[in-house]
C-alpha cells in the first residue's frame, strides 16, 4: 500500500513540476528587439513589448496668398517598453536630432506564429518615462517617425 502512495505522490510532483516548468519558459519563446542604425554602429536593444499606431488628420493651413486649405498629416507612433533603459539607444536618439532609421522584430523561437518586422524611417523621441524601484525596473519610450512598413507594406 505504501508502495502505490508513494508512485502516486511521484507522478503528481512530476507532473505538477513539468506543468510548472512548461509555464516559465513559455514568457520567453518570443523575442522581441529594436535595431537602429547610428552611423556605423548598429544598436540592438531587447524590448518587452512594442506598439505602434497610425493616425491621419485633417488641419487648416494658411497658404502665403491668405487663403486657406486643408491639409492631411500623417502620424505613425510606437510605444516601447523596455525591462531597463537601454543607454546606447537612449545616446543615439538624442545625438541624432534628424531621427534614425530601423526595426522591430518579432520572432517565436518555435516557429509556430509568423515573424514580424516593422520598419520605421527619420524616429524621434517624443517622450520617454523611466521606473526605478527596489525590485522592479522599466523602461517606456514613445517615439514618432516620418515613415512605417509593416511586414514589407508601406501605410500611408
Amino acid at each position: 500500500m505504501n508502495k502505490k502512495k508513494f508512485t502516486l505522490i511521484l507522478i503528481v510532483f512530476c507532473f505538477l513540476t513539468g506543468l510548472s516548468y512548461g509555464q516559465q519558459t513559455e514568457d520567453k519563446r518570443v523575442k522581441i528587439e529594436i535595431t537602429v542604425k547610428d552611423g556605423n554602429k548598429t544598436i540592438v536593444a531587447p524590448v518587452r513589448s512594442a506598439t505602434f499606431s497610425f493616425t491621419t488628420s485633417t488641419n487648416n493651413v494658411t497658404t502665403t496668398d491668405g487663403t486657406e486649405k486643408k491639409e492631411q498629416t500623417r502620424n505613425y507612433y510606437f510605444s516601447i517598453d523596455f525591462e531597463r533603459q537601454n543607454v546606447a539607444l537612449l545616446k543615439a536618439f538624442m545625438s541624432n536630432k534628424n531621427g534614425l532609421d530601423g526595426h522591430i522584430t518579432m520572432i517565436d523561437s518555435y516557429g509556430k506564429m509568423p515573424s514580424r518586422k516593422l520598419e520605421f524611417t527619420k524616429a524621434n523621441i517624443d517622450s520617454l518615462s523611466d521606473q526605478l524601484t527596489a525590485d522592479y525596473t522599466s523602461s517606456y519610450m514613445s517615439i514618432v517617425c516620418a515613415t512605417l512598413i509593416i511586414d514589407g507594406v508601406k501605410v500611408e
